[in-house]
This record gives C-alpha cells, sequence and structure tokens, in this order.
C-alpha cells in the first residue's frame, strides 16, 4: 500500500471529510478522493459511507484506520531511534488533556518545550478525562494529563499536582456579604455552573454535599460547556461560579473577580499524569513529561 494513499485515508477518517482532509495535506480533493477509491479498490471493500455530506467510516475503515496507526507509530519510533544514535530529540508527541490543564497549565510548557526541542511537534487533544483515559488505553495518546482517571490495569497514575478550586463572582454581584459567609447564602445566589459530566462540577457537588446542600437546592441561572465561557459569563455578573485557580488567578489578582469564603468549603482536586504502562514512550514524550513536572516545581503548583 502506498503511504500518501493510506496518510490520505487516515485524515479523511479522522476529519470525517474529504475537503478537510485535502486541506490539511495541502492536496485537492479530488487527489484525496481518488487516494481513497485506490484503497478500496486494492481492498476489494468499500472504506467509507457517504451520505450526503456526511462521511462515515464502514467496519472495513475502521479495521484499516487501527492498523494505519500502528503503522504511522512504529515509522515514528523508527524516526525518533534514529535521530537517538545522533543525540537529537525529534519526532511527534500525542498528548491528551482535560479542560483545565490543557488550557491552562499545557500552554505555557509548550511554549517553552518548543524553544528547547525546535523539531519536535506536539499535537494536543482536548477531552474529558474518561476520553483521555480511553485514547492512553486505545494507543492513541502517547500520555495525558487528567483531574480523574479509570481505574485499568494497563494504566499507570501519578500524581502531578493539585489544584484549589474557587467560589468566585464579579465584585459588584454581592457587594454586601460578609468576610466569611454561610452555606445556605450559596442557595440564594445565582450559579453558572459547567455541564453535567465536568470534573469541576463533580467536586464542586461532593464538597457541598459534605455541607448539606445539594446541587438542585442551588439557583442554576446559566450552564456552559467550558471552563473560558463560565469564566467570561462570571465576570459580565451573570453569577457565581466555581473554577480552577489556575483559570482565575490572574482575575483575582487584577481585581476583575473575588473570592467568596465560604465556611467549611475547601475544595481540592488532583491531576495526574497517565500512560500506558505496556507501551515505550519516545524520548521526546519523555522530555515534555519532564518539561511539565519541571513547570509544576518552578511554579510551586506541587503541593
Amino acid at each position: 500500500m502506498d503511504f500518501r494513499k493510506l496518510q490520505a485515508f487516515a485524515r479523511v477518517y479522522e476529519l470525517q471529510s474529504f475537503s478537510k482532509a485535502g486541506e490539511d495535506l495541502f492536496l485537492s480533493q479530488p487527489t484525496i478522493s481518488t487516494h481513497v477509491l485506490s484503497l478500496e479498490d486494492e481492498l476489494g471493500v468499500k472504506l467509507f459511507d457517504r451520505i450526503g455530506r456526511t462521511v462515515m467510516p464502514t467496519l472495513a475503515g475502521q479495521v484499516l484506520h487501527a492498523g494505519v496507526q500502528k503503522i504511522f507509530r512504529i515509522l515514528e519510533e523508527t524516526k525518533a531511534d534514529i535521530h537517538d544514535l545522533k543525540n537529537q530529540v525529534c519526532g511527534k508527541v500525542v498528548v491528551g488533556g482535560s479542560t483545565i490543564p490543557s488550557n491552562y497549565l499545557l500552554p505555557v510548557v509548550l511554549s517553552d518545550f518548543r524553544k528547547k526541542f525546535p523539531e519536535v511537534c506536539v499535537d494536543l487533544r482536548i477531552g474529558d478525562s474518561i476520553k483521555v483515559c480511553q485514547d492512553v488505553l486505545s494507543g492513541e495518546l502517547d500520555f495525558g494529563i487528567v483531574g480523574g482517571f479509570a481505574d485499568h490495569f494497563d494504566l499507570e497514575h501519578g500524581l502531578l499536582m493539585k489544584d484549589t478550586l474557587y467560589v468566585v463572582s464579579s465584585p459588584g454581584l454581592k457587594p454586601d456579604l460578609a468576610h466569611k459567609i454561610k452555606p445556605d447564602v450559596l442557595k440564594n445566589m445565582p450559579w453558572v455552573l459547567r455541564e453535567k459530566g465536568s470534573g469541576t462540577r463533580q467536586a464542586f457537588e461532593n464538597a457541598i454535599t459534605d455541607l448539606g446542600i445539594l446541587l438542585h437546592d442551588l439557583r442554576v441561572s446559566t450552564l456552559v460547556q467550558s471552563t473560558e465561557a463560565m469564566v467570561r459569563c462570571i465576570l459580565a455578573g451573570a453569577g457565581v461560579g466555581v473554577t480552577s485557580s489556575l483559570a482565575v488567578q490572574k482575575y483575582i489578582e487584577s481585581g476583575e473577580l473575588i473570592v467568596l469564603d465560604v465556611d467549611g468549603l475547601d475544595i481540592k482536586r488532583n491531576f495526574y499524569i497517565i500512560r500506558h504502562k505496556r507501551r515505550s514512550l519516545f524520548t521526546c514524550s519523555s522530555k515534555l513529561i519532564e518539561c511539565v513536572k519541571e513547570h509544576i516545581m518552578d511554579n510551586g503548583l506541587k503541593s
């Protein structure tokens, strides 16, 4: 099988679009279509079902993609091994992260990493903790950084850092609040919350349950799908919210947001580095993990 055809097939599979695959590979859509049709003729099976503008892989397409991913990984490993002989760090790292580490921790780390190892390409993929764990186990990711992990015998996890969750609001939302507020006061505030399934929301729900408050006791004014959307809503005065210190520290320091000190409420959460126990890491992946840990230590985020 021709490598270029397999590459075209893989991008169509991952992007679910012939046109997007062409843009990504700097090829015309007809060229991408020709490559896929050639593979289908060679294998004697359909690889995609084309329903209108939707591209869906067939069972044969799914099997081929799994094999192609193994081939690409072997090629990357071989390339990395050859460069190791020359004491060069290069190759591709595919790392997954849940929302907070992906948006508020890794960007700074990747900037520093790029300066040290300019020959390395990092593919950062964002998903919830469960998805990241699944992709590490399947080999889609070299490693992941998550707020929770699946209990699986092939999954290795190590504590990376502890994070504090703050209850925050805009200064003008509740100017008459006492320095330390009673938990029952939370029921009368308008809340901006993450969607169900969010690790942040789950940590908050567990913490207030310990104080005798259920989530449905709160006046939820807004539900959002991302941390950034939550912060923007809180800044605009839409309500009170709870989120990672990493996401709001600069707004607290500037005075745009205030931390509400709730009696008895202290929400902590761990972030972990996860990897597959039986898979070897490329040198470039190991170097990126080292950079992440160095950043945590240098910025006092470990404790």
